[in-house]
């Protein structure tokens, strides 16, 4: 009975708008996510994991492998098939010498697959060789149901993701420092050395595609952190955005929408998350919440603190109730080095769990030294040898004694 009413509590808490609270979104876009940055919690969703093309917001996970995978300074000599690439382009010539930097600037801001393929060739060697790396990459971070065929999103029927998915890499690569530079710069300026004469004037001047960057622009979004653009005939319109506002940021997923509706349901869903949700602290990072057992440890207990904090969004003006566990692991042995990983504290509401974190050791622990948890094994061990030959010589003198007897 408790359990039902703790979700039915959850349920109306969840659906319930309070005053002056963002109603809840009409988007205009296929599938679509809302998400907290920090801890990951979806917000809203729309066909969360509908299978949808994902344009050129590929080239959030093509940008976060070129950061792991290279360097800034790198060199990069452009292949004919990376300038001779369809779609948005900046002009990449055959055998023109670009720093690695300058590419990924190139393709975040400009949306150019020329300086993708380019990149892709770079840190992979192929383009398939890249694929495979992004598919890997993506799987790793827990975005299981995507796959990618190369590394600017232009169409192919294999090349797909979900909202869901997109939201997790998006969250992922925004950890990054170098990435959040790239994803939220407004323009870029670079030098180009071109290997001959071209048509024109070569472009060096790059302005972001997202327009809720552009300062001036009615697009413009206060806070805004990033993302991402994307536009095929069969995706549509497509935007990956983040915000923050006083410490506290949002990811938006908005997939197959057109030209001013990406922008208008991106702007409902950063609204719909800022006004409707307050962020709230379950656990601060380094609670001291019990003691774990050590086994052969100069101490059998080391405490068990919280090795983050933990938030989780509610409704604004709403109460929810929230259990906490802790789980410590039983089969610790010393020595215990002090943020070892003790255990688990997990989250329960409505009868279910919303997230955890880890539980890590307080201090160190020392190992029991030799003499004081062998010797009592050590003599037992005599002790049952020396009971054992004393039985057996017993049955020898019974064994004699009887002999003598007959």
């Amino acid at each position: 009975m408790k359990k039902t009413l703790l979700i039915a509590l959850l349920a109306f808490l969840l659906g319930f708008s309070p005053a002056g609270a963002a109603a809840q979104p009409d988007l205009s876009a296929e599938a679509a996510v809302l998400m907290d940055m920090k801890s990951g919690q979806i917000l809203f969703q729309k066909n969360k994991d509908k299978k949808m093309y994902p344009a050129s917001t590929t080239k959030i996970l093509t940008t976060l492998i070129a950061i792991k995978g290279g360097r800034p300074g790198d060199v990069v000599k452009v292949s004919r098939e990376a300038c001779q690439a369809d779609g948005s382009s900046v002009g990449l010539q055959e055998d023109e010498v670009v720093r690695l930097e300058d590419l990924i600037y190139m393709v975040m801001l400009s949306s150019a697959n020329d300086a993708a393929m380019a990149v892709a060739q770079h840190i992979g060697g192929s383009v398939e060789e890249f694929s495979r790396i992004m598919n890997s990459e993506a799987r790793a971070m827990g975005a299981v149901n995507s796959n990618f065929t190369n590394p600017h999103g232009l169409h192919d029927p294999d090349h797909y993701t979900t909202a869901g998915d997109l939201a997790i890499i998006t969250r992922e690569a925004m950890k990054n420092d170098i990435f959040r530079k790239y994803a939220g710069t407004y323009s870029h300026q670079i030098k180009r050395n071109l290997p001959g004469p071209v048509n024109g004037i070569p472009q060096e001047d790059f302005v972001n595609l997202n327009r809720m960057l552009w300062p001036g622009s009615i697009y413009e979004y206060r806070g805004i952190t990033g993302v991402k653009t994307g536009y095929t005939d069969e995706a549509r319109r497509c935007l990956v955005a983040s915000a923050d506002r006083n410490g506290r940021e949002l990811l938006t997923v908005v997939l197959k929408t057109e030209f001013s509706g990406v922008y208008a349901d991106t702007a409902s869903l950063l609204n719909y998350g800022f006004d409707s949700f307050k962020q709230v602290v379950l656990v601060e990072a380094g609670a001291a919440v019990g003691r774990a057992g050590v086994q052969r440890g100069v101490e059998k207990e080391v405490g068990a603190v919280t090795s983050g904090e933990f938030t989780y969004n509610i409704p604004v003006n709403a109460t929810i109730p929230v259990e906490k566990k802790i789980l410590t692991d039983d089969r610790i042995v010393a020595p215990v080095k002090k943020g070892q990983k003790v255990g688990t504290m997990q989250f329960v509401m409505g009868g279910g769990v919303i997230g955890g974190i880890d539980l890590v050791a307080g201090a160190d622990v020392d190992r029991e030294p030799f003499f004081r948890w062998w010797y009592g094994a050590v003599l037992l061990a005599f002790f049952l040898l020396y009971a054992r030959s004393q039985a057996r010589a017993r049955r020898r003198r019974y064994t004699l004694r009887k002999k003598r007897w007959y």
